[in-house]
C-alpha cells in the first residue's frame, strides 16, 4: 500500500503549502556540509550553529514563512559581511585555486533566491 499525503494549495498563489520549507530543507540537505566547511575558515563563525539557526525556522509552522524569510535574509547579510574578511587556510585548501569569497557569494545568492521565492509563494 502506498503512502498518500493530502496536498493543500495556497489559493492566492496556486503553490502547495510547505513548498518553501521543502526547498530550504532540500538545499540544506544537499549543501549544508559545504556551508559548514566554508564557514570553518572564519574564526568566530560556527557553520553548524549557523545552519542550525536556519533549520530552527523549518520546525515552527505558525509563523514559519515570515520568520524563515527573515532568517534567510539575515544569512545573506552575514555571508556578504564575510567577503574579504581574514580567514584561515585549511589543509584541504592547497594551491592557488581557493575561492573563499566566491563560495561565500554563491551561498549568499542561493539564500537570497530562496528568500525571494518564499516571498512569492
Amino acid at each position: 500500500m502506498s503512502k498518500q499525503a493530502k496536498i493543500t494549495k495556497d489559493a492566492s498563489t496556486g503553490v502547495s503549502e510547505g513548498t518553501v520549507v521543502r526547498l530550504v530543507r532540500d538545499f540544506l540537505t544537499r549543501h549544508g556540509k559545504g556551508l559548514d566547511s566554508l564557514l570553518e575558515r572564519f574564526p568566530g563563525v560556527s557553520g553548524a550553529a549557523y545552519r542550525g539557526a536556519l533549520e530552527k525556522h523549518l520546525s515552527e509552522p505558525a509563523t514559519m514563512t515570515e520568520d524563515l524569510i527573515l532568517a534567510l535574509e539575515h544569512a545573506v547579510d552575514t555571508l556578504l559581511a564575510l567577503q574579504g574578511a581574514d580567514c584561515r587556510v585549511l589543509e584541504a585548501d592547497e594551491g592557488p585555486s581557493i575561492q573563499v569569497d566566491a563560495g561565500v557569494r554563491w551561498y549568499a545568492a542561493r539564500f537570497s533566491d530562496l528568500a525571494q521565492a518564499a516571498r512569492r509563494m
